[in-house]
This record gives C-alpha cells, sequence and structure tokens, in this order.
C-alpha cells in the first residue's frame, strides 16, 4: 500500500528531446531523407523498393513504417519486405551481444573455412 501511494504521488516527466524508439523507428524511412520538406533525397530516394529485416522486429518496426510512411507521406516506404533467416544458438535464442551468444565469424571462418559459413547462412530459414 506504501508503494502504490508512492507512486501516486511521484511527479514523473518525459524528456522533451527523446523519441520512443518504436516511434522514432516508424519515421526513418522518410525522416532521414530530409521529410517533412520535400527535399531531392526524398524525391529521389522515397519510397524505396525493399526492406530486408528479420521476422521477429516485423510488428515492432516494419508494420509502423508502414503505417507511418502512408499516413504521413500518403505512400508506403516500401514495395517488398524480405524476411531473413536468423543466426540462433544451441538453446534456440537468437544470437545477440547482449545475451553473450555470439560467434565470431573469423573464428568460424578459421576452424571451418569462409564457404561453409556463406552456405550455411545462406541456408538458415
Amino acid at each position: 500500500k506504501d508503494l502504490a501511494a508512492s507512486a501516486e504521488a511521484a511527479v514523473v516527466r518525459q524528456d522533451p528531446d527523446v523519441l520512443d524508439t518504436w516511434f522514432s523507428s516508424a519515421l526513418w524511412p522518410f525522416s532521414t531523407l530530409g521529410w517533412p520538406n520535400e527535399t531531392p533525397d526524398l524525391e529521389k530516394f522515397y519510397p524505396t523498393t525493399m526492406m530486408e529485416t528479420g521476422h521477429d522486429i516485423l510488428f515492432f518496426w516494419v508494420a509502423r513504417m508502414m503505417m507511418m510512411g502512408c499516413y504521413l507521406t500518403g505512400r508506403p516506404p516500401f514495395k517488398t519486405i524480405y524476411l531473413h533467416g536468423l543466426v540462433r544458438d544451441e538453446k534456440g535464442r537468437k544470437m545477440s551481444k547482449s545475451l553473450g551468444n555470439v560467434t565470431d565469424p573469423i573464428d568460424t571462418i578459421e576452424e571451418f573455412g569462409a564457404d561453409a559459413l556463406r552456405y550455411t547462412l545462406d541456408t538458415i530459414e
């Protein structure tokens, strides 16, 4: 009960100079090209042809990019979404520096060769 009272009494303010990660990623396809101004870069590079990404962020980033692009510019940011496979560890977890379960590709190449690494990455689902 004391914790709830403390939380209700707390004054919380969002820094006005910080965009939420998911929100700012939705703006990336066109804001990096000068939007909302009609710049030569925006005219030349927006929309683009393809977005390549892993399926794990399809909803978090790609859907938001699509919705915000259509809403704010009147055009989708890309025509095709190409989903590539994810490299996973022996427990099925996505490889991540923060988890510490990454493999140095140079070590893999030294042990198995570059062709083996290329072939493996090319066939991952």
